[in-house]
């Protein structure tokens, strides 16, 4: 069989709703068996495969059809621009969560906002992640903004070794330290700016995900009080500057459930809300007073 004829073939197994991109999810699997970077399977169509090449391609596609994500299958994904190592049991970034990189790095980059949060006599922003998971957030502003001092946090002792790869990987390995704990409470320092793309499903959402989504770990998913369980504690509890920001990850209805959490806040007032580019509410903005 050629490699454009693997293709086809990987297309009619893998053709349903939960798999929109099937032709590029069959090139991943088939450049990943044949050991070749992506590019090659556009180069090489007519090329026959070997065997071994062939049999391994078809194992990946089966268990891509019964539900486990691409990216545990290949060990790796792209987010924003950057090459990630991904391991079953750490959750897979999404390119949702990339609107909230974009907003964080808008944040530090505006002249007016850094002379509020962190003045002209400071060099370095101090920024918290909580709940890096694969560590995708973190390194990708290390990556764009230099001029910051990171600090992530993550329960998982598994995911910290991971995202630990992945920011040498990436080359920002002594420009984050990641700490094991809950939330901010391992993370030293008062950061300007505290990012977080913590659990938000519903408990009784869980069985509408697709598969491929709810085969990962259900401590990344999901949340109690309505899936804003982790959120509240978050903010009940943060340690962040005056003038700083915290910019959150949401579920599409939960905008008005993380306005009430800040409206008992005196110290917190909810900024804004920014939509992803299927006009769904992705990111809460929440100033700290």
């Amino acid at each position: 069989m050629t490699v454009a004829g693997a293709i086809a073939w990987g297309h009619g197994v893998l053709a349903s709703d939960e798999f929109t991109e099937c032709s590029k999810v069959c090139e991943i699997l088939l450049a990943h068996a044949a050991d070749r970077d992506w590019s090659w399977i556009s180069l090489n169509g007519q090329r026959a495969l070997s065997t071994s090449e062939l049999e391994e391609f078809r194992s990946l596609v089966f268990a891509c059809a019964t539900g486990t994500p691409v990216q545990y299958l290949v060990r790796a994904t792209e987010f924003f621009g950057l090459e990630l190592k991904v391991e079953r049991g750490v959750y897979v970034p999404k390119w949702e969560t990339e609107l909230l990189v974009e907003e964080a790095l808008s944040f530090l980059e505006a002249p007016q906002l850094s002379d509020l949060t962190w003045g002209m006599s400071r060099t370095r922003a101090v920024i918290h992640e909580v709940g890096t998971g694969s560590g995708a957030i973190a390194i990708s502003i290390a990556r764009h903004a230099p001029a910051t001092a990171i600090s992530a946090s993550d329960v998982s002792a598994f995911a910290l070794s991971l995202a630990q790869a992945n920011a040498r990987l990436n080359g920002v390995a002594g420009r984050i330290r990641f700490c094991r704990g809950d939330l901010q409470d391992p993370l030293a320092g008062v950061p300007d700016l505290v990012v977080a793309n913590l659990p938000y499903i519903r408990e009784g959402e869980i069985s509408d995900l697709p598969t491929n989504v709810r085969v990962q770990p259900r401590s990344s998913l999901v949340s109690r009080c309505s899936g804003l369980g982790h959120i509240n504690r978050l903010l009940e509890n943060l340690t962040i500057k005056p003038g700083g920001r915290v910019m959150l990850e949401i579920g599409f209805d939960q905008a008005s459930g993380v306005q009430s959490i800040c409206s008992g806040n005196p110290k917190l007032s909810y900024e804004r809300t920014v939509k992803d580019l299927a006009g769904l509410d992705r990111v809460a903005v929440i100033a700290a007073l």
